[in-house]
């Protein structure tokens, strides 16, 4: 069982990175449908590329972690304080999200930090399946 979640997260992590790749591929397509279109369009496509960063950004982290660690169970071990992380911080962020009466000076930047976090969760979630449908 040494490296039955190595093999599986990594194939995983190399599907999750084309998805991502195309979906920012065709969002770049879309690019001068969306700049000539209503703002709410624009609005939306910055939280889709924001969302699609934090996907990307998972991917690299979780990448890293499975090239760093040669068994399972340090991946699993790293893998899990890397999610916990994120999980914290998007539990905060989500909490931050819904506080918020009226839009601050700074809401661009929450909002796109949530989008990030949203991308990454998903991630890792998938990985999470993942591992668990490797352990049993």
């Amino acid at each position: 069982m040494t490296n039955h979640i190595h093999s599986a997260v990594a194939s995983q992590l190399y599907d999750l990175f084309d998805d991502t790749k195309y979906e920012l591929s065709e969002l770049n397509q879309s690019k001068q449908l969306v700049l000539n279109g209503p703002d709410n369009k624009l609005i939306k496509r910055g939280l889709d590329i924001s969302y699609l960063q934090g996907q990307k950004k998972a991917i690299d982290a979780i990448d890293s972690i499975l090239k760093n660690d040669s068994d399972d169970a340090a991946f699993k071990l790293n893998f899990t304080e890397f999610s916990t992380q994120v999980i914290k911080s998007f539990e905060s962020s989500a909490a931050k999200f819904k506080s918020l009466a009226l839009p601050t000076e700074d809401y661009d930047v929450v909002l796109a930090h949530h989008y990030s976090l949203m991308g990454q969760k998903l991630i890792i979630d998938t990985v999470h399946t993942t591992i668990l449908n490797q352990t049993f």
